[in-house]
């Protein structure tokens, strides 16, 4: 919990540095006594964790009012390794994997007598999960409970609460909130319009054989889809077209990497994605023919277009379908 830092008489115990003689002996022992000297913000983070059913999880502290995220201050330890050790002692949760942050907050030193840099972070606790299965540390936590968002955001103080809120709207797009003091910090344009919440952008290629057999490879979760087998494709990095990425799944996946191997658009499909919380948009393209003698990758095989969708996750099966349909071509833009 990071909406007030721990008083002396909660703070939980610095860690042990057994080898931090060791340490200083390797290290630059002028910069360390500086750096040991040097004044610096407090520093806290909080965990967005969520159960099954998307509800989030929130907290009531033992030594303060209002309720809070898990999490706590970070000693002298990196952040992640902060957050682990806080959400362990607090909630003992079976297992726990820290994902990506979801918003740096710089709260000035008028609101607590110092500066603070609060992180947030997505953290993943293993599913089904309800608050009966954490084991509250009694001496710091009340209760804990998942709320849906409203609810949650709601029982927070209006501080945390800003600071929280940016971090779901970053959760849900594809980038970190960069906040002063729970608002948005000031920016320059360009770096505003990258900060702008998207959908996910896919590319797949549509390789046939003479036989007019489909090129299908191993299901993957790169997209977070679950099915046997998917179209050779790959999401599209920030500085690269669709078909510059289908291009770079061919090369990978089926060994087709020659100059042209990608051809023309021929659908573009729109869908829930599967993981991420966000709308995946698939753009498919056509790809020449392997050579006569190219030998597959492991993992890619040739599969009977009628019977090919069936083994594609979903909005991969309904782009093929229009692609295969005799006497069409799918190039306008088709919600799934």
């Amino acid at each position: 919990m990071t909406t007030t830092p721990h008083s002396p008489a909660t703070a939980p115990p610095a860690p042990s540095a057994p080898s931090a003689t060791a340490t200083l002996a390797a290290c630059d022992q002028e910069l360390a006594a500086y750096l040991a000297a040097h004044p610096a913000p407090a520093a806290a983070v909080d965990a967005v964790i969520r159960d099954e059913h998307g509800r989030l999880l929130v907290v009531d502290p033992v030594y303060k009012d209002g309720w809070d995220l898990p999490g706590g201050m970070v000693d002298d330890e990196g952040l992640v390794d902060g957050l682990v050790r806080e959400l362990r002692e607090e909630l003992r949760p079976a297992a726990l994997r820290v994902g990506r942050l979801l918003a740096v907050d710089n709260v000035p030193a008028p609101a607590y007598g110092r500066a603070m840099t609060a992180c947030v972070y997505a953290v993943h606790l293993p599913h089904p999960l309800t608050a009966d299965d954490l084991h509250l540390q009694g001496d710091e936590l009340r209760a804990a409970a998942f709320l849906p968002e409203h609810e949650a955001l709601d029982l927070l103080p209006e501080r945390l609460r800003r600071r929280t809120a940016a971090a779901l709207a970053a959760e849900h797009g594809a980038h970190t909130a960069h906040l002063l003091d729970g608002h948005p910090a000031p920016l320059d344009e360009n770096d505003r319009w990258t900060l702008l919440p998207g959908p996910a952008v896919a590319a797949a290629a549509l390789v046939t054989d003479p036989a007019g057999r489909v090129l299908l490879v191993d299901g993957g979760t790169e997209d977070g889809a679950a099915a046997p087998y998917r179209l050779p494709g790959a999401l599209v990095r920030a500085a690269e077209t669709p078909q510059q990425a289908a291009a770079r799944a061919l090369a990978a996946e089926a060994g087709l990497a020659a100059p042209g191997a990608v051809g023309p658009l021929l659908a573009v499909g729109s869908a829930p994605c599967p993981a991420g919380n966000r709308t995946l948009l698939t753009h498919l393209f056509a790809a020449q023919q392997p050579p006569a003698g190219h030998t597959l990758p492991g993992g890619a095989h040739w599969a009977d277009p009628a019977t090919a969708p069936a083994a594609l996750p979903a909005h991969q099966a309904g782009l093929l379908r229009d692609a295969v349909a005799p006497g069409t071509r799918a190039t306008g833009h088709r919600p799934r």
